[in-house]
């Protein structure tokens, strides 16, 4: 082997030569909590720390390749210390030219701006005047495009408004109006969604922009990260504010409504709300109706959430379309027929019925039949007895049998009646019962001079008059009976004039206790006789 001359062994070693500034290449020989260790080219290893290093220690591997210039010798201890970070700024100082681009990313907060990045290698200053931030706003922490305006040796000074201000002129000067764009859904809002056309220019696509259809539940048509295509329909550059629209990229399901449509036709569709004044309906996406509550029910008024619930499918008819408001007149009751016009093919004066307490009122209560058919019983048809308050006697809801008194077909109104669905109960008391018979009963109110009695076994009402009561003056019943007192009564008069109407009968407690004395006294009198 041919020996190497002095000149050529001092070159050598001068090139193996650990020195501080030196730009070595090496692998990883071992990695530690705080840097990884690099077998240089030259005899020994350096230690790069983490904040030294390009990239998260955990992303390096033993036997990585790695590039590092040396920042510190130690002859004593044989610790050398280098920077992958200065290695790769020297490689990218290079492109650092005023006017280039380049990946940034936010370090740390300075007192009139920021310190940044380039390259996660190359530090560089960002004026507070050119971050497009406020004071307050927290400092971004993705990387992001920078504009080199400034290098003036180790100083650079890069600016994120002019990378800004650049796509920003970029699409106000090329996008138009009526143009079909394209971006990704950035936040949702009640009032619309937000969609990034690039990384510094969001559109708006306004709620009502989104479908035809007025209900539709804008978290169920947009996911943010989603992309969308959408028509620009608003464009000011001064504003700097951007509208698309979604639902104009899909034919105005209002354009041929009249042929799809036609007034008089019956269509299928969805109850989507309910209102006090009545219901709308879809018939297909974009295209909704109201039924007003006059076209829900053909009979009295009632609740519609009775009739229809949200989501129920129905069939209606298109009464009118108007075409400025985009909303049909449908009607409910015209597809179900009026149940009058047959009335007489169902119910007969005379018939008894079952029914349903729709509404009491202060004169009697509303009993629908069936659906579109109602009827008025009056206060006095609701009982064989005394009615004082409808409420206390019905409630609403309740089942009723009734007897049909007399039907108005033109005028769609029937009359109704509770007690003569049942038989009069004074007939049973008539063929019963006579004057001097006694009864049980229990005090329901008070009448006048006296207490209304209901008797048992009978359910008729019986009027006891104070002076009947007892031998004693009464000045006030209330002060000797009690509503809900039993007590034992003597018939002293039943009236009864037909079986169409109530009987009365009036009652003495005073003579039964008079009566019972006469029966002590006669049967006193009768041992006296016997022991005589």
């Amino acid at each position: 082997m041919e020996e190497m001359s002095f000149e050529e062994l001092l070159n050598e070693n001068e090139m193996n030569e650990i020195k501080r500034g030196k730009l070595f290449k090496g692998e990883v020989v071992r990695i530690a909590s705080d840097g990884i260790w690099v077998s240089l080219e030259a005899t020994g290893d350096a230690l790069v720390k983490s904040d030294e290093l390009v990239k998260n220690i955990s992303e390096y591997k033993i036997g990585d390749p790695i590039s590092v210039v040396v920042t510190k010798t130690n002859d004593e201890t044989g610790i050398n210390s280098a920077s992958e970070r200065r290695a790769l700024g020297e490689k990218l100082r290079e492109e650092i030219k005023e006017g280039a681009v380049l990946k940034t990313k936010f370090e740390k907060r300075l007192e009139k701006g920021y310190q940044v990045l380039i390259g996660n290698a190359v530090r560089a200053f960002l004026p507070g005047s050119l971050s497009m931030l406020k004071p307050t706003d927290k400092m971004p922490e993705n990387e992001m495009d920078m504009k080199v305006i400034s290098v003036r040796g180790r100083r650079i000074v890069v600016s994120r408004k002019d990378i800004i201000e650049e796509q920003q002129r970029e699409i106000y000067e090329n996008y138009k109006e009526n143009m079909i764009v394209e971006g990704t859904v950035d936040s949702i809002k009640n009032f619309g969604a937000f969609v990034k056309l690039n990384d510094y220019v969001n559109a708006l696509i306004p709620v009502s922009e989104i479908s035809w259809d007025k209900n539709v539940n804008i978290n169920e048509v947009l996911k943010i990260g989603s992309k969308v295509k959408g028509v620009i329909i608003r464009l000011d550059q001064d504003k700097k504010k951007i509208s698309i629209s979604l639902k104009q990229l899909k034919d105005n399901p209002w354009t041929n409504i009249e042929e799809k449509y036609p007034i008089d036709s019956v269509v299928t569709g969805i109850v989507t709300n309910i209102f006090p004044f009545g219901f709308t309906v879809k018939v297909e996406s974009g295209v909704e109706g109201l039924v007003h509550e006059s076209e829900v029910f053909w009979a009295r008024r009632g609740k519609i959430k009775d009739v229809v619930s949200i989501g129920d499918k129905v069939e209606v008819k298109v009464l009118g379309i108007n075409r400025e408001k985009n909303r049909l007149s449908l009607s409910y009751k015209q597809v179900l027929g009026n149940p009058w016009e047959e009335i007489e093919n169902k119910y007969n004066i005379g018939n008894v019925v079952g029914g349903k307490v729709e509404k009491v009122l202060p004169n009697g209560a509303i009993i629908k039949l069936e659906e579109g058919i109602t009827g008025f019983v009056h206060v006095s048809e609701l009982s064989w007895n005394f009615v004082d308050n409808v409420e206390e006697a019905l409630n609403d809801g309740d089942n009723v049998k009734v007897k049909v008194l007399d039907i108005d077909k033109e005028n769609q109104k029937m009359k109704l009646s509770i007690k003569q669905a049942i038989e009069n109960p004074w007939k049973k008391v008539v063929n019963e019962l006579k004057v001097g018979d006694y009864i049980n009963g229990k005090v329901i109110r008070y009448a006048g001079t006296g207490a209304v009695v209901i008797v048992e076994d009978y359910n008729v009402e019986a009027f006891l008059p104070v002076k009947k009561v007892s031998y004693e003056k009464i000045e006030d019943i209330k002060n000797v009976l009690k509503i809900g007192d039993s007590l034992k009564a003597k018939v002293l008069d039943i009236e009864f004039e037909n079986e169409e109407k109530k009987g009365n009968m009036v009652i003495s407690v005073l003579d039964v206790i008079k009566d019972e004395e006469r029966k002590e006294l006669d049967e006193a009198i009768k041992k006296v006789n016997e022991d005589a």
